[in-house]
């Protein structure tokens, strides 16, 4: 299944601006990204499960990784 996904759906989707996500991606840093030409694609399932892999543990106040 495709679910790939534009910068601004990951901004609306996270809370970041497209602006943070365009320096995210300058530095190496955040969620895996594709270019096609000049356009930029997520994986709407990378981005979740990165999102998914900085959950609290309420109970124990950590990270759970």
């Amino acid at each position: 299944m495709n679910d790939f996904i534009t910068p601004q759906q990951v901004a609306d989707l996270t809370g970041y601006s497209k602006g943070v996500l365009s320096n995210m991606r300058m530095k190496k840093e955040g969620f895996p990204f594709y270019k096609f030409g000049k356009k930029v694609f997520y994986k709407e399932s990378e981005v979740l499960k990165a999102i998914e892999g900085t959950k609290v543990d309420i109970e124990t106040s950590t990270k759970v990784s």
